[in-house]
């Protein structure tokens, strides 16, 4: 259950990097537009944040540790005794890159994979940004109030990829990087469930305060 937990949150920016390119095609190629009704081209595109989920679950199932009596676990138990006076004894995704001061490779390449994998996302979604920006500022064949649409729409996806990125990848991508260079995490920790827990009602703000005419 932990692992799929964590794994949904993929799902967001997965959806975005589809919005950009839908964002991307109606001002380069408005020609291609129609293949977002078809059937099996949704079907296609579905596949992707899928994959995502899938692949970052199994990571988060098989690269971690946790089980039976690992040392990680043992740790987080107390330490949850001590924050919460509550001790959860099952349910940890334990990343203990330096075991006994010896470097943990199964956990090492989940933690390359996790971070290819949020850095291929955040690089294509923001080249369809960067080429989106481009393009609108190039449009000479539209209509002012069409161009002035598109770049609202631009301005509101590019609100929304920040949302998930500011609430829950830089935390994230923070408290699981952080421990494997020997950094102190400070407070992160903690905050990773707060800041989690706004990016809903943050994404939500954004639309309402963006786009006038869904109010």
């Amino acid at each position: 259950i932990a692992s799929f937990y964590c794994a949904c949150f993929t799902v967001p920016f997965a959806l975005m990097v589809i919005h950009f390119v839908y964002r991307f095609w109606s001002i380069r190629y408005p020609q291609l537009i129609p293949l977002f009704s078809n059937k099996k081209f949704i079907a296609a595109v579905s596949c992707y944040p899928i994959v995502a989920l899938i692949t970052w679950h199994l990571l988060a199932f098989y690269g971690t540790t946790g089980e039976g009596d690992d040392a990680g676990k043992i740790i987080l138990q107390a330490e949850s005794r001590n924050r919460h006076g509550k001790e959860m004894r099952e349910g940890w995704l334990v990343m203990n890159h330096w075991e006994n001061g010896q470097l943990n490779v199964r956990v090492f390449l989940c933690l390359a994979s996790v971070d290819v994998v949020m850095v291929v996302s955040f690089s294509i979604a923001s080249t369809l940004a960067g080429l989106t920006y481009h393009y609108i500022k190039r449009a000479d064949t539209i209509s002012l109030q069409s161009n002035n649409m598109q770049f609202k729409l631009f301005i509101a996806v590019c609100a929304q990829t920040f949302v998930p990125l500011i609430f829950v990848y830089i935390p994230y991508f923070c408290a699981i990087n952080f421990p494997f260079f020997r950094l102190p995490i400070f407070v992160i920790d903690d905050a990773c469930m707060i800041l989690t827990s706004c990016f809903p009602a943050w994404d939500a703000v954004i639309m309402i305060v963006l786009m006038k005419d869904y109010r």
